[in-house]
């Protein structure tokens, strides 16, 4: 299972959209370096998950793949709200080719996994996220979008999405309240990274057996291009940077920059490794 967020994060006057998720599989054991988090083959988007591998890591593979296989859809022709769509009919096609059911089943079991696409519309001039869960009402998968914060001061601007165990994402939503409540942005201000610091408490103090692992983090830019945040984890006295889940081995480097979890105001470059002759 998993604990995700995306929000948009506001800094200096400049909005980025951050992606972040843990990177524990959990199911008799756990894995805890595994991405959760996928950059999507156009440079705008990504998609992440929560619920069972099973269902969600093949629908995820055939999403990406489509996306390879659809001009519009690679070079971003299809803007960013088209792609919903594209991947919402990709998702109910593919489970088109469930076969072997159990004797005396005659539909598919519902797929146990939830997703959230995250980008930036160059046709809006906006980040967007929304979940995409199926609908048993209409035996398919649908979109929600994600809204801002109602009754919110003028400078205020909160945008925010959860996806994940519902006991998770309610302590997640509590403490995020609580944290503006204390640093009075409750009603006024933007979301900097304080659902960073929400997911990172919640990690490190092991409450929930199915949220864990290192956090993972993608940013997404107003000029559309999405990279992937490395995170100093457990804690930069470390030395261990994870990416996408994973801890890098010690002669892998990133291009991106590390985020300090302890002071995620800005990702910082990496102390410098020299990659090694390694088979």
């Amino acid at each position: 299972m998993t604990l995700g967020i995306s929000w948009v994060r506001v800094a200096g006057g400049v909005r980025e959209l951050i992606v972040a998720s843990d990177s524990r599989l959990s199911g008799g054991q756990f894995w805890d370096a595994n991405p959760k988090i996928m950059l999507l083959p156009r440079s705008d988007a990504v998609i992440s998950f929560a619920g069972h591998t099973g269902d969600a890591y093949p629908l995820m593979l055939q999403a990406y793949n489509s996306i390879l296989m659809y001009p519009p859809a690679q070079n971003r022709a299809m803007d960013l709200e088209h792609l919903k769509g594209h991947l919402n009919r990709v998702f109910d096609h593919s489970r088109k080719f469930i076969s072997n059911l159990p004797h005396g089943q005659v539909v598919p079991d519902e797929p146990e996994a939830n997703f959230a696409l995250s980008g930036y519309s160059w046709k809006s001039k906006k980040f967007h996220v929304w979940t995409l869960h199926f609908d048993r009402s209409i035996g398919r998968f649908t979109f929600k979008p994600a809204s801002t914060w109602a009754a919110q001061d003028e400078d205020a601007y909160k945008l925010i999405c959860y996806i994940g165990d519902a006991d998770p994402v309610a302590e997640a939503k509590e403490r995020l309240v609580s944290l503006l409540r204390a640093r009075g942005k409750l009603r006024s201000g933007s979301l900097d990274m304080e659902p960073f610091e929400v997911l990172r408490d919640i990690i490190r103090e092991g409450k929930f057996g199915s949220v864990g692992g290192p956090i993972q983090l993608v940013k997404i830019y107003e000029h559309a291009n999405a990279v992937p945040v490395g995170v100093y984890w457990p804690d930069r006295a470390s030395g261990s940077i994870s990416v996408l889940g994973r801890p890098l081995m010690e002669y892998e480097t990133t291009r991106w920059g590390v985020i300090d979890p302890d002071q995620p105001d800005r990702a910082r470059p990496p102390d410098a490794v020299d990659p090694v002759d390694t088979p």
